[in-house]
């Protein structure tokens, strides 16, 4: 069976790690996601991995919970996954989506990036790893594709 990571309040190579697996399983369960970041609570000092997809609210938080642990099953036994209780699923209105969306960064191609002490869209970020932005939620802000996309360095 996989072990589960021990979180801390610093982002480790182990966190990047069995996020990404999670998401490429999640992925090949047809799980939808557009959108999937770890974010540091600024008060508790403690990360959480937001998975962002439309099937939270057609079937419900607490089904899509179930497709997270039915593929943490799936994991191999040597690797890392994340607790559920390490894991907030939303659907497509999510309030960091949104503020990103309302920011500078709106139209611009962002995914493995570092996020950290900034405010974007009225929200403040201490710290976040983001893995993927699925432009398609965010209405007008799609970049457009027959131009040279705007990549952005966000690391600190």
């Amino acid at each position: 069976m996989a072990k589960e990571i021990f979180m801390t309040q610093w982002f480790s190579d182990e966190m990047l790690l069995a996020g990404e697996a999670l998401i490429k399983r999640l992925d090949e369960a047809d799980a939808k996601v557009q959108a999937a970041f770890w974010l540091l609570d600024a008060e508790d000092k403690t990360w959480k991995l937001t998975i962002v997809s439309p099937l939270v609210e057609s079937e419900g938080p607490r089904n899509y919970y179930k497709r997270i642990n039915d593929v943490n099953k799936t994991a191999k036994p040597d690797e890392a996954v994340i607790a559920l209780h390490d894991i907030t699923v939303s659907d497509t209105d999510n309030r960091i989506v949104k503020a990103i969306k309302r920011s500078v960064l709106g139209n611009t191609i962002l995914g493995n990036n570092r996020l950290g002490r900034n405010t974007l869209g009225g929200v403040y970020i201490e710290d976040m790893y983001l893995y993927r932005m699925d432009w398609t939620l965010l209405g007008d802000n799609i970049p457009n594709t027959t131009t040279k996309d705007t990549i952005l360095p966000l690391s600190p």
